[in-house]
Parts: structure tokens; C-alpha cells; sequence
């Protein structure tokens, strides 16, 4: 399978992939994906890089996530999907998370 991205995406099982935090320096915990095979190869390369800056982001736990309609956006992935302790990410700004996308799609 070919992907857009250069970065090791291990298949954790039918519709679910990981990227391990060794992919990029500075990544806290592993970013994960929910998709086919053939809709992950269709991901574009910005979907891998916001993915994995998500895991870079202070007081984020566990891990990045990104849902199968996963596609760039503007810091997150458009579909993507994380949980902060507040107390850890107060520099963090809802805001930041959130896309302007009525035209999307």
C-alpha cells in the first residue's frame, strides 16, 4: 500500500493505524487513524503532518486521533480528535482546534 507520508504507519488492525512518537520529534504520544486501507491511501500528506503535530501539543493524553473523513486543515486535521488535561495544556486555546469548514466537502 502506498501512503502520502514518509513516516512508519503500523497497522494496529483492519481500520485502525498508529504512527509511533519516534516518527517526529517532539511527539508526546502516538497519533492513530480510523480508516480502510484504500481511504488511508487516499489521505492527502497534510493529514500525517497535522495528525502528528496534535501529539506534539502539551497536556494531550494518550493519543492523536483522526477519523476515516480525515483531510488538512488548519492545525488539526479536519476530523481530528483529541483529549487535554487542562491543567498540563492551559497555554491551549480551544479555538485552535477548531476549523472554519462550511464550505467543506
Amino acid at each position: 500500500m502506498t501512503l502520502n507520508t514518509d513516516m512508519l504507519v503500523n497497522r494496529i488492525d483492519d481500520y485502525l493505524w498508529e504512527i509511533p512518537p519516534s516518527e517526529k520529534a517532539g511527539m508526546l504520544v502516538p497519533a492513530r487513524i480510523y480508516a480502510s486501507p484504500a481511504i488511508l491511501s487516499a489521505m492527502d500528506r497534510g493529514v500525517f503532518d497535522h495528525v502528528t503535530n496534535v501529539a506534539c501539543l502539551p497536556g494531550i493524553h494518550r493519543y492523536a486521533l483522526c477519523m476515516p473523513d480525515g483531510h488538512w486543515g488548519y492545525g488539526f486535521p479536519i476530523g481530528g480528535v483529541a483529549a487535554f488535561d487542562r491543567r498540563t495544556a492551559s497555554s491551549l486555546r480551544a479555538e485552535s482546534a477548531m476549523t472554519s469548514t462550511a464550505a467543506c466537502g
